[in-house]
C-alpha cells in the first residue's frame, strides 16, 4: 500500500513542478515552456557588472508574454517597466517569474511599474528593493500587499496602485 502511495505521490509531484527535469520527461516542451527551460539553464550564468549584462538578463528573464522595458541604454540600471497586458499565464507563474526576474540586476533600479497582470498579491521580492522610490502597481488584480512592505522600502516616494481590487493599505 505505501508503495503505491509513493508512487502516485512521484507522479503527481513530477506533473506538477515546472524544472527541466520534470518537463523532459513529462510533456515534450511547448514555446511557453521552452522559455522556462531556457532562462533555468541560463539564470546561474548571469552576470551584471555592464549595462549590457543587465539588459541581456532583463530580456533573458522577462515573463513569457510580457514586456520589460528598458532593455537598453543607462536606464536599464534604474527603471523597470513590466507590461503583461498580452500574458495569459496565472498568477501563482508570474509570480515566479517576476520572483526570478527581481532578484537578478536589480541593486541599482529605483523605478519599477508592473503593470496589465493577473497578480492578486506583490511577489515579496519587491517588498527587498532597497533603492526602490517610485513602485507603480496599477491595472492589476492585487487583492492585498505583503506585510511591511513599505517599512522596508526607506527610499520609496511615490506609489501607485490604480484599477486593483485593493480593500486596504498597511500604514505603517
Amino acid at each position: 500500500m505505501s508503495w503505491i502511495h509513493i508512487v502516485f505521490v512521484l507522479s503527481f509531484y513530477q506533473h506538477d513542478v515546472a524544472g527541466v527535469a520534470s518537463l523532459a520527461v513529462s510533456r515534450p516542451p511547448m514555446i511557453d515552456d521552452q522559455k522556462i527551460l531556457d532562462t533555468l539553464t541560463s539564470i546561474d550564468n548571469v552576470r551584471c557588472t555592464t549595462i549590457d549584462d543587465v539588459a541581456a538578463a532583463r530580456r533573458d528573464l522577462c515573463p513569457f508574454h510580457c514586456r520589460c522595458a528598458p532593455v537598453d541604454s543607462q536606464e536599464v540600471l534604474t527603471k523597470l517597466t513590466v507590461d503583461c497586458s498580452r500574458t495569459q499565464s496565472t498568477s501563482s507563474r508570474l509570480t515566479r517569474d517576476l520572483t526570478r526576474l527581481l532578484s537578478r540586476c536589480v541593486s541599482e533600479l529605483t523605478e519599477l511599474n508592473i503593470t496589465s497582470t493577473p497578480l492578486t498579491a506583490v511577489p515579496e521580492v519587491v517588498c527587498r528593493l532597497s533603492k526602490i522610490r517610485s513602485l507603480s502597481l496599477d491595472n492589476n488584480r492585487l487583492a492585498s500587499l505583503p506585510v511591511n512592505c513599505f517599512t522596508r522600502m526607506r527610499n520609496l516616494t511615490s506609489f501607485s496602485a490604480d484599477n486593483n481590487q485593493l480593500t486596504s493599505l498597511q500604514v505603517r
